[in-house]
């Protein structure tokens, strides 16, 4: 790389300056013609803004401060470098020899700035003259005639001090900044590996790399050089083994273990997710990592654990644009994501949890990145309820994430169809899904504490609801769907015992098929065809399931197709209460309605009839045709009136 060609050149021309001059010359003289040097093989202004010192024990050297080197022509930013102090220490006999040999190198806050323009040009492209001290020649005995060698650099030990990097992109829009970081640098054998310890403070605490570079002039001119890394930070430490380059490019293998990735997260300025303890609070990853000059990672072999829960990854990251983009593949063990289901804050000591969870949910994580995220895994558990094989594809875009269910067995049955989270403008969630071979028992005891049913089921469910809660949502759930069963039972209700006129609750009734289909509206199931057929009764069903509230208002009524000689005998139940617990008694005013209606004729026709007869005995009213009793003794009395009136003219 051009800049760090351009700093090498810099010390040397500093170092062969002093040693040609100091014993003539005073300092401040020295650093002046070793600024005039520089600016003339770079074409950059080099001042030196404060005093110079030379010094001659326990090494020969210079310390010069207030050293600026200019920027670009095209800049209007100030300095591309500047240091409160730079201080060079060399071998004295090594420069006699054409060798620079660099005991001590120390600047006290440095400053680069790096620019590229809308062009795309950089300020760190510094043409060196011809003279450039980074290959300033010597004579090399063994080397053919007319060839030369660079000049032999080693550095004992470089330190630098409360550093800071500024990279300025006007082409992207785009600015990065890392600063009050720490870097000791030893480079003791020329053509050698170097030593490197950098630590940096993105957000306050520190972050340490530590590694041995094999190549240092290799990387300094943009080669790719093998290294070793070791990574120390709050809550993480990791290694990396490969190679890399100044573009960036890196390759190699990567290991990283966090038992906090939240204190991670924050020592490198970033906003710690609130992850749970195995679902990434504590992490494991390791694998074959690529990073190419067009910031895209790519991870093959990979292992991800968390917890108990495990997972082989192949990933591909794009760093550009708004938002990163990940593709990736992962081929999970069991896993256990039941800390997904627990409430942000416990429940007050000693009460208990009564409905939906009103704890605030955090959903900014949808907004992360984009991409698409397949997962495999033989089971999953999510605290409610355990999944069987699980087959699913996530597709990120924007905040909204929608999970295809390609298979997941679930309450002995298959579940497929769209789950989305959307947390564009607020959270909401929705789904299309459908169900197969449900076991009823299982899937409403472990959903919705209810246990009476027993028996298979298919169901299709649409539904859509939005809140901050799982108690918002539910309560602002609609949709529509319906179900089917086969043979099942209803335990704890036996409707052969309700026809006998004894008590229906305790017992089981035997069911052949159901069918029922439903509307949601504000957290609020309704339902009006439910039709359960048993053998000899047919039993059918409305009413509203609360949702929100967990409480359930139906009223389910069997008849007997064969009592009172075919006649049919219903006998409506009302099911009323909590959906846990709800009460099942017999809606008598509702049963004499349905089974007393003929009854009811019948006796209103006798009534008439012995009101008629009264009528005609004791009025001598005769009722014709078609007339009640009622219109008859009207009319009698209208005949008796018009009589009188008659009587009264005739007078």
């Amino acid at each position: 790389m051009r800049l760090i060609r351009l700093l090498i050149g810099t010390v040397i021309v500093f170092a062969l300056v002093l040693i040609g001059g100091f014993f003539l010359i005073p300092g401040e003289k020295i650093a002046q013609m070793a600024a005039d040097e520089i600016s003339r093989r770079t074409g950059r202004d080099v001042q030196i803004g404060g005093a110079a010192r030379v010094t001659f024990w326990p090494e020969l050297g210079i310390t010069a401060d207030g050293l600026k080197i200019a920027n670009a022509p095209w800049s209007e930013n100030g300095p591309m470098f500047q240091a409160k102090s730079v201080t060079i220490g060399v071998d004295a006999a090594a420069l006699l020899k054409r060798e620079v040999r660099i005991r001590a190198l120390t600047a006290q806050a440095p400053e680069i700035l790096l620019e590229r323009n809308r062009q795309g040009v950089g300020n760190w492209e510094v043409t060196l003259n011809a003279a450039s001290g980074t290959t300033a020649p010597a004579t090399d005995a063994t080397a053919p005639a007319g060839t030369t060698r660079p000049t032999p650099i080693t550095l004992d030990r470089a330190e630098v001090t409360g550093a800071s990097v500024y990279f300025i992109d006007a082409q992207a829009g785009t600015e990065i900044s890392q600063r009050n970081f720490d870097l000791v640098l030893a480079y003791p054998d020329d053509g050698g590996a170097a030593d490197v310890d950098l630590t940096l403070r993105p957000a306050g605490d520190p972050v340490r790399l530590r590694g041995v570079v094999s190549d240092v002039a290799g990387l300094a001119g943009g080669d790719i050089s093998p290294l070793s890394l070791t990574v120390e930070m709050p809550g993480a430490k990791g290694k990396f083994d490969g190679r890399a380059s100044l573009t960036p490019e890196v390759q190699g293998a990567l290991s990283l273990t966090a038992s906090d990735t939240g204190r991670m997260l924050a020592a490198l300025g970033q906003a710690d997710p609130g992850l749970s303890p195995g679902l990434g609070r504590d992490l494991a990853v390791a694998g074959d990592i690529t990073l190419t000059r067009d910031n895209r990672l790519a991870l093959r072999e990979g292992t991800l654990s968390s917890g108990k829960n495990s997972a082989r990854v192949a990933a591909d990251l794009a760093l550009g644009g708004d938002r990163p983009r990940l593709t990736a593949q992962l081929t999970a063990g069991a896993l256990d994501l039941t800390a997904l289901s627990s409430d942000a804050a416990p429940a007050q000591a000693g009460a208990a949890q009564v409905g939906w969870s009103t704890a605030p949910i955090d959903a900014s994580a949808l907004g992360a990145l984009d991409g698409e995220i397949s997962l495999s895994a033989p089971s999953v558990a999510l605290g409610a309820t355990t999944l069987g094989t699980t087959r699913v594809l996530v597709t990120l875009d924007r905040a909204r994430a929608v999970a295809t269910l390609r298979e997941v067995q679930a309450f002995g049955g298959v579940l497929t169809g769209e789950f989305v989270a959307n947390n564009r403008n607020g959270l909401s969630v929705g789904g299309d899904l459908t169900a197969s071979g449900i076991k009823l028992k299982q899937a409403l005891s472990e959903l919705a504490g209810i246990t009476r049913f027993t028996g298979d089921a298919s169901a299709r469910v649409k539904f859509l609801g939005s809140g901050q809660s799982v108690a918002a949502i539910m309560n602002s759930l609609s949709g529509d769907g319906g179900i089917e069963t086969g043979r099942g039972t209803i335990e704890g209700l036996d409707l052969d015992r309700l026809f006998r006129g004894g008590d229906p609750t305790g017992g089981t009734t035997i069911f052949d098929a159901t069918t029922a289909n439903f509307a949601i509206a504000q957290g609020v199931l309704s339902n009006s065809d439910l039709l359960m057929k048993l053998a000899g009764i047919e039993a059918r069903g409305e009413g509203r399931v609360d949702l929100g509230k967990q409480m359930i208002d139906y009223l389910f009524t069997p008849v007997s197709l064969k009592a009172r000689d075919g006649r049919g005998l219903a006998l409506p139940v009302l099911i009323r209460g909590p959906w846990a617990k709800p009460r099942i008694s017999v809606d008598v005013e509702k049963a004499i309605e349905l089974n007393a209606a003929e009854e009811k004729k019948e006796l209103e026709n006798r009534v008439r009839e012995k009101v008629k007869a009264k009528v005609e005995s004791e009025l001598g009213i005769t009722q014709q045709e078609g007339e009640s009793a009622e219109d008859a003794l009207r009319r009698k009395l209208e005949d008796e009136a018009k009589k009188g009136l008659l009587k009264l003219l005739n007078r």
